[in-house]
């Protein structure tokens, strides 16, 4: 049986909302002709209907009715001065309990979960875990094998495109926040502790999908710009250098690069190669010391070289850190050991483009072409910060080494930031984010620590993953919680 429903083409158009750096799918109507044939099943679909006929009939025709609303709803934004500033997270709830019927990755959600998880939905981790075993490392990462099937992430990435397109393509994430002029609102990142070199997903037929597939699929089913990081690759990696140049290749095209919001190369002293060579030096082996900060050097001057195409790029970045030059026995660690290391990669990447000037002209085909970018490359390099954020893994680094610090330790406050972000409803759209795991849990986050939450999306795979870095499990956010939640100025309430 299928069931028409009126199309409502007087409808709010995103288009003109000049929300810059996203891209929004055009729609006419946020009604669509519904298949209510219950025991047919598409293969792959973010859509699904429940298998009680008569609590699926009850469900649709709530449906129909929350669609009403939403039509009437967005009719009356775009008679608005100012439609652009909707948020989301501001519009009334109750009004569009419903909406959500039949798209698989909210069932058992309300809406008011939904509009939680996406009010800064800031990662969803198809990926866990990481081998480089850096000594700074925010996410505390580990090896571990865990990610999700492409399956699972499309269903995540194409349920959220099925509730735009019933909202009307009205935006659901963090641009609707406050701080709205910072690109960490506005992306949604495909990992959290991996190294965006090393994610590659499968499919049920083991086909291949790098990160490539992954930002252009968050780009063009969530509205959301996405992030590229990654701390580098050993060279004779034949496997890894070929998939970097693809990489500097695909988002060398401004169409491609316009589905991110920055490309960044880690670069900072904390690489395991070069402690481990700082620990033999302290032990008066010189010569390892200098053999694995040659490869530590060799490895960043690499990834610069190979990314040439992105180098002029200005969301092209190089993530420079070190601890500042008042720390206690930083010597290795600090500012200027940061500056040497810089120098010694700047003269390894001239080499490199005189290499290719000579032989294949792959990059540069002039002197001027090189010292322009060995000019650049230095600059960026060169803007060291040295606000660093703690973690488990820098505890440990700054006292095995005896470095002294005015830096943060986050564990010390837990129980003053969950008070403010919970038990006082501030849990809050601001200074926090939402992570979606591997397994569907979402979690709450300010990159220093974790807390989890009652919300589960429906995908296949739920086997747990690795635990996350400084989580805080006794803090849990509940859906009692997220449900009594203070709306800001609710809108629609008033609309029958």
């Amino acid at each position: 049986m299928k069931v028409e429903i009126l199309s409502c083409n007087n409808l709010y158009n995103p288009q003109t909302a000049n929300i810059s750096g996203y891209k929004y799918n055009q729609t006419n109507s946020v009604c669509d002709t519904l298949d209510l044939n219950l025991n047919k099943h598409r293969s792959n679909s973010d859509v699904s209907f429940c298998a009680n006929p008569i609590q699926s009939v009850k469900e649709y025709f709530n449906y129909l009715k929350v669609q009403r609303f939403t039509n009437g709803l967005i009719n009356y934004i775009r008679q608005q001065n100012n439609p652009e500033n909707l948020f989301f997270r501001n519009i009334s709830m109750e009004k569009l309990e419903g909406l959500q019927y039949g798209i698989k990755v909210f069932k058992g959600l309300t809406m008011k979960d939904i509009q939680y998880l996406s009010e800064n939905l800031h990662v969803i981790a198809v990926k866990r875990g990481c081998n480089n075993m850096c000594g700074y490392c925010y996410a505390d990462a580990k090896p571990s094998n865990r990610e999700m099937s492409w399956e699972d992430f499309t269903t995540i990435t194409r349920g959220f495109k099925t509730l735009r397109k019933r909202l009307g393509n009205l935006p659901l994430f963090g641009e609707n926040l406050p701080t709205n002029n910072d690109p960490i609102f506005l992306t949604t990142e495909a990992f959290y502790d991996a190294d965006c070199m090393n994610i590659v997903i499968k499919n049920k037929r083991n086909k291949l999908f790098d990160m490539r597939d992954i930002i252009t699929e968050i780009y063009e089913s969530m509205g959301r710009k996405s992030c590229f990081d990654t701390s580098g690759w050993n060279p004779e990696n034949k496997i890894m250098q070929e998939r970097a140049e693809q990489y500097a290749q695909y988002f060398s095209e401004q169409k491609n690069m316009d589905k991110l919001n920055a490309f960044n190369l880690s670069f900072n002293p904390f690489n395991a190669s070069y402690i481990a060579g700082v620990k033999a030096l302290k032990n008066g082996d010189i010569e390892k010391f200098r053999r694995l900060k040659d490869k530590f050097t060799d490895r960043i001057a690499n990834a610069i070289y190979t990314f040439t195409p992105l180098l002029k790029s200005e969301k092209f970045g190089i993530m420079s850190r070190s601890f500042g030059i008042n720390s206690i026995n930083a010597d290795y660690f600090d500012f200027a050991a940061m500056y040497g290391l810089v120098h010694e990669v700047s003269t390894k990447l001239e080499k490199l483009y005189q290499a290719d000037l000579n032989k294949t002209q792959k990059y540069v085909k002039n002197e001027e072409d090189i010292k322009f970018y060995v000019d650049i490359a230095t600059q960026k390099m060169s803007r060291v910060s040295t606000a660093l954020n703690s973690s488990g893994r820098m505890k440990q680094f700054m006292e095995t080494f005896g470095i002294k610090d005015n830096i943060k330790l986050y564990d010390d406050d837990v129980n003053m930031v969950y008070d403010n972000l919970v038990k006082e409803g501030r849990y809050h759209r601001i200074l926090s984010h939402r992570l979606i795991d591997t397994d569907g849990k979402v979690y709450h986050m300010n990159y220093a620590m974790f807390f989890p939450t009652e919300i589960q999306l429906n995908i296949s795979n739920k086997t747990q993953t690795p635990k996350l870095a400084n989580l805080k499990e006794n803090c849990l956010i509940s859906k009692e919680i997220i449900n009594r939640k203070e709306e800001l100025h609710p809108i629609g309430a008033f609309l029958d």
